[in-house]
């Protein structure tokens, strides 16, 4: 003799099932934030990177002098600011309107790192959490600039400029970080 469901077998049977639904969803739902934050973390990482190779570039060649024009590598070095120029195309003059002369910027609103060319500003980084710039002598004793930055003769004894990056997304809690050192390839 076949028999049906109770009405107390059938609510048992649903609570059961709503609760592996419950623990299912949990399990998407755990999942899908560890995704989230590892994507985050990963754009974070390679925004850091990203950063670090053009500010490397820029400072390697700053100073580049093949006319002989008495370049000065470092324009502007401030805690935030740094101002690189090399005579790129060799005429023997620096063009202030192109890649000769390029700035990294740390601004707060919005924080984040610019790279300027000429009216140009390209922002390197977003989410900017951390971001200074220090300079370091030959025997690698860092020289402290003030609000106004290094003077003319402090800025000539620079042979290492440090960029110091950290980004973090809204997804992260602790920041991507990055300490840049990088040596002057052309001083005066």
């Amino acid at each position: 003799m076949s028999r049906g469901f109770t009405l107390v077998e059938l609510l048992v049977g649903l609570a059961l099932g709503l609760v592996a639904l419950g623990v299912l969803v949990g399990g998407v739902s755990a999942g899908a934030r560890l995704l989230v934050m590892s994507g985050a973390r990963v754009e974070a990482t390679d925004a850091v990177v990203i950063a670090a190779e053009s500010f490397q570039f820029d400072v390697r060649r700053a100073g580049w002098d093949p006319a002989g024009i008495d370049v000065e590598p470092l324009v502007t070095a401030q805690p935030g600011r740094v101002t690189l120029q090399a005579d790129v195309d060799g005429d023997g003059s620096i063009d202030t309107g192109s890649e000769e002369v390029t700035s990294y910027v740390c601004s707060t609103g919005p924080p984040r790192l610019s790279r300027i060319i000429g009216a140009q500003s390209m922002p390197v980084a977003g989410d900017v959490s951390a971001c200074g710039l220090r300079y370091l002598d030959a025997t690698g004793a860092e020289l402290v600039a003030g609000p106004g930055g290094l003077s003319t003769t402090a800025r000539r004894a620079v042979r290492a400029v440090v960029l110091d990056l950290g980004v973090r997304p809204p997804a992260l809690a602790a920041p991507a970080t990055r300490s840049v050192p990088m040596a002057l390839r052309s001083v005066p």
